[in-house]
């Protein structure tokens, strides 16, 4: 007969979980031009950028790395990447908790990037 909670028809475990699965992260890729406003004692790092007409303030550098490849006709490509927790301008939490009972940050993790051989800056992707 089984145990009460068990629904019937062979599935084993209790109808509900108390804590969510963590799904593997998912990157949206945009590639898309940003502003970029500079660290005043590092100008080559970026404290905050304008993406789609919205300002995001950058909480924390995660990481950051540099690639080169050839690239044809082009010749030499260089970019330095910053893997950066940010948020919208202004935002900090919106009141709710999450499973653990931390507030839910409003914001996210961007991927920018800037040539290296032309000096513009871009948004490579978003993490999910």
């Amino acid at each position: 007969m089984g145990l009460p909670w068990f629904p019937r028809g062979g599935s084993v475990g209790p109808p509900f979980s108390f804590r969510r699965e963590r799904e593997k992260p998912v990157a949206k890729r945009y590639d898309e031009a940003i502003e970029v406003d500079p660290d005043p004692i590092d100008a080559d790092v970026p404290v905050a950028f304008r993406w789609r007409g919205r300002r995001y303030e950058i909480d924390q550098r995660l990481s950051s790395w540099r690639e080169a490849w050839t690239a044809g006709r082009d010749g030499h490509k260089q970019r330095e990447y910053f893997r950066v927790l940010a948020r919208p301008s202004g935002a900090s939490s919106d009141g709710n908790l999450d499973a653990d009972g931390f507030l839910v940050q409003v914001g996210g993790v961007y991927d920018v990037y800037r040539d290296m051989t032309g000096g513009a800056w871009k948004l490579a992707r978003v993490w999910d």
